[in-house]
């Protein structure tokens, strides 16, 4: 019976509670969704109502496929980015110390971070929501509040980048610490989840 009630609780199959009371069955969307799992994932997301995403045990059942494989592509891409992220901030670093030469290598590898970025972002923003959502404190968490704080730098490294190259260059500064701040919350993101 155990082992029944296990894998009814990973595939989200009803079970039953008691042999006084066989109606009530396992949710098939955890209790709290957040904003883009609203969106996308919720019962009327968009996922559902333009795709063949029914929310059914079999659908869900789906869905977690779907989620494993976008959380393995999110974490290889989160390799690729931090390569990427970790190769500009050499380059910038020597541009920032007078190597003018290497601005368009900069530039380059700027683009290739952000693109690598927001493509690894986009596999965790959009996946299907889990079947159970724990109210406590993990890796997880840890790895989603360090994920606020290098998105806020990927958002203003552009933005900053831009602005130096029309003419503020009093903003180098800030732009080499949201830089190194950025890779470092980054790195410790991936810390926490690999290790």
């Amino acid at each position: 019976m155990m082992k029944r009630t296990a894998l009814a609780l990973l595939f989200s199959i009803p079970v039953s509670v008691s042999a006084q009371d066989s109606s009530q069955t396992l949710p098939l969307l955890p209790d709290r969704l957040g904003p883009m799992e609203v969106v996308f994932w919720g019962k009327g997301g968009a996922m559902r109502k333009l795709f063949d995403f029914p929310l059914t045990p079999e659908g869900r059942e789906s869905e977690m496929r779907l989620r494993r494989n976008m959380l393995g592509l999110h974490q290889l891409g989160g390799f690729v980015t931090l390569a990427a992220m970790a190769a500009t901030m050499v380059v910038g670093q020597k541009v920032y110390n007078g190597d003018r030469d290497l601005r368009q290598i900069h530039k380059a590898l700027a683009f290739t971070t952000v693109s690598a970025y927001f493509s690894t972002a986009a596999f965790s923003l959009f996946t299907p929501p889990p079947l159970i959502r724990r109210n406590e404190w993990s890796s997880i968490s840890t790895h989603k509040m360090l994920g606020t704080l290098h998105f806020t730098g990927m958002l203003a490294m552009p933005v900053l980048g831009t602005l130096i190259r029309d003419g503020h260059t009093e903003l180098r500064p800030v732009h080499l610490g949201v830089g190194y701040a950025t890779l470092a919350a980054f790195g410790a993101a991936m810390l926490v989840i690999t290790f």
